[in-house]
């Protein structure tokens, strides 16, 4: 009887243990402290790369605002007489000073330093042509008048649509040309060029 009791005291101890390696084992099958800390760091990592995007963002929409900014104030630069280019200059090609010719008299002019355009807002470089026929020429800055019959009538020819030549009618006789250059505003400006021809009858 004694070795008996002996057994079952051994079988119930062996009982316990298993029971206690079964009960450990469940407990290694849960998350480790590793893989614990792999979650806390990848949510860390998703909220850094959330705080990275959002300087990002806010970086672009401050260069786009400092674009805008820029792009302002090109526009409210004001266009001034001053800014044309100093060597501006406008001459005849034909007729030349001394010529003899019929009328209407053919005239042929070039420029240097700005670009002849049709009239519109003034803009540095950009110019169009006056002739004047026995009249003083207009100093710098001088408002000379758009096309008009009375401005003919008066000897002003203008040459709004960006044109270098054209023909004049003249009286018979001795004339004094004047080629000049102006902006969208007629205001002129560069160096010009005057000549003397005879008008045959």
């Amino acid at each position: 009887m004694e070795s008996k009791r002996y057994s079952r005291r051994w079988l119930l101890a062996a009982t316990g243990s298993m029971s206690a390696v079964a009960i450990a084992g469940c407990a290694d099958e849960g998350p480790g402290d590793d893989e614990v800390a792999d979650d806390v760091d990848d949510d860390l990592d998703d909220d850094e790369m959330e705080d990275d995007t959002d300087d990002v963002d806010e970086d672009e929409m401050e260069d786009d605002t400092d674009d805008t900014d820029d792009t302002e104030d090109d526009d409210d630069e004001e266009y001034d007489i001053d800014d044309q280019p100093d060597d501006a200059a406008a001459m005849f090609v034909t007729p030349q000073d001394g010529d003899t010719v019929e009328s209407p008299v053919q005239i042929e002019a070039e420029v240097e330093g700005v670009e002849l355009v049709e009239v519109a807002e003034p803009a540095a470089g950009e110019a169009h042509l006056h002739v004047l026929v026995d009249r003083e020429c207009f100093d710098d800055g001088e408002v000379a008048p758009g096309p008009s019959e009375e401005a003919e009538e008066d000897g002003i020819y203008h040459w709004g649509d960006g044109s270098s030549e054209g023909e004049i009618e003249m009286e018979p006789g001795e004339r004094e040309l004047c080629l000049q250059l102006a902006d969208g505003a007629h205001r002129v400006f560069g160096e010009t060029d005057e000549i003397t021809i005879t008008v045959e009858e």
